[in-house]
């Protein structure tokens, strides 16, 4: 029997799914209807000191491409057995340069970026640290708690 809990994660994974489909294969680039207010925050900060070499367009859309693949990494890492947690980041790599090549084919307003595989690996990379991160708390715990059972 599947547990609530369960079914929300289903669920959750689905509509995370389901939106990074739209967002790779939307005709045109997702962000074009901000880009204009983006760049007035951008030159905004720039004017109020911040470096331009530290934050500016490309550094937010990576930074973006990032986050927008560190579901994908916790979600195949819970996936895949322990000691085959480093197939999730592989798997996120080869995603994310057959999504490229496709933007590059078939939708061309899209402009694939060598960019966009690395950060969408290093989102999903983040994502599988994590899940390691917190089975070893977990691990770490259920000792802890055996020792203190004895």
């Amino acid at each position: 029997m599947r547990t609530t809990s369960h079914k929300i994660a289903v669920v959750l994974a689905i509509v995370y799914f389901a939106t990074l489909v739209a967002i790779l294969f939307w005709p045109s680039p997702v962000d074009r209807p901000i880009d204009g207010a983006l760049n007035h925050v951008i030159m905004w900060l720039h004017s109020h000191g911040l470096p331009q070499w530290f934050i500016g367009y490309r550094q937010i859309e990576f930074a973006a491409n990032i986050a927008l693949f560190i579901p994908f990494g916790i979600m195949l890492t819970l996936r895949l057995h322990r000691p085959w947690w480093w197939l999730s980041v592989i798997i996120a790599a080869a995603v994310s340069g057959a999504v490229e090549l496709a933007q590059g084919i078939f939708l061309p307003q899209r402009f694939p970026a060598w960019s966009d595989i690395v950060a969408n690996t290093f989102g999903a990379f983040i994502g599988a640290i994590l899940v390691l991160f917190i089975w070893a708390l977990r691990r770490r715990q259920i000792l802890h708690n055996a020792r203190v059972i004895r």
